[in-house]
């Protein structure tokens, strides 16, 4: 098909496309893959394919080229990117705002976590939160805290739950709750002390350095002129734990990480008299959008988790 550019009168002159196929569309757009845009969406690639025809059909121009595996912008995809965006998300919104005023909460909320809070933190407070918000559509990503913040800058997340070391630029940081580091042993150890500088001949198996959990880590053993004998590093929690359980080595990781092991006598952990190192878990948001009514309660329910 010829790609003619039409503006957006011409386009819509005939009949108004559905919301689900531009939706389909700009989802698309956003993330430059029909198959990134259809696990998003949920729904089979052939379906999304389908979708976004059925608005190229309806609208009379093409709004994609693919190029390989890569999806571009036509100069029609361009322009109904840039006038039909604002305004799908603003009848979003609006339903949104309708279904709050008539006291329910409603609508689709994109959180990110990074593995440890999803595992440890998030059961208990999003238990409550979809019991009091049953129309609320969640979908839970699990990402590492190094890729959460830039997921929320280009919009592929509403919400991000991990840890930072400094607030990332052009975000907004809701302070959650501390995390202290503890020593982690086998049941089994023979040790009992509390001293970071007992166990320098110990084999450690630590988050790799490019974790923000590790950086803080490195940064407090360097200020006490430690430095660990790491034989393993594994970027999941759960590992290290196994690990660790099947008598691998020590680990130094976040309290609550462990504290389901420790309390089922499975692991010991204890905080260290000479080594305290605590991480900050914030909710990532972006300023520059407002929040929906069913972002706005989540994370309300994360500020009270934290309190």
């Amino acid at each position: 098909m010829q790609n003619v550019h039409h503006d957006a009168g011409d386009m819509l002159k005939g009949p108004l496309p559905a919301t689900d196929q531009l939706l389909s569309a700009l989802t698309v757009a956003r993330l430059g893959s029909f198959t990134r845009a259809a696990q998003e969406l949920e729904l089979s690639q052939p379906a999304l394919s389908r979708q976004v025809m059925g608005l190229e059909k309806t609208l009379g121009v093409r709004l994609f080229d693919r190029v390989g595996r890569a999806v571009r912008l036509t100069s029609s995809g361009e322009e109904l990117v840039a006038r039909a965006g604002p305004l799908l998300e603003e009848l979003n919104r609006v339903t949104s705002n309708l279904a709050a005023s008539s006291g329910t909460t409603a609508g689709r909320v994109r959180l990110g976590a990074s593995e440890s809070v999803a595992v440890n933190s998030l059961p208990s407070i999003l238990r409550p939160y979809l019991a009091a918000n049953r129309r609320v559509n969640l979908r839970l990503i699990c990402r590492t805290s190094e890729r959460l913040p830039e997921m929320v800058a280009t919009g592929e997340l509403d919400m991000a739950v991990c840890a930072v070391e400094f607030d990332p630029p052009g975000l907004s940081c809701t302070k959650l709750w501390e995390e202290d580091l503890v020593l982690v042993l086998p049941v089994s150890h023979p040790a009992r002390s509390r001293s970071i500088g007992s166990y320098l001949h110990e084999d450690f198996i630590l988050l790799p350095p490019s974790t923000v959990t590790r950086r803080l880590l490195d940064r407090g053993l360097h200020d006490v002129g430690h430095e660990l004998k790491v034989v393993l590093e594994h970027d999941s929690p759960e590992v290290i734990k196994a690990m660790i359980i099947a008598g691998l080595g020590l680990a130094i990781l976040p309290e609550p990480t462990v504290r389901k092991e420790t309390r089922r006598g499975e692991l010991a952990a204890w905080p260290l008299s000479d080594l305290r190192v605590v991480r900050q878990i914030v909710a990532i948001t972006d300023p520059r959008r407002q929040p929906w009514p069913a972002e706005a309660a989540l994370l309300e329910a994360l500020v009270r988790y934290g309190r």
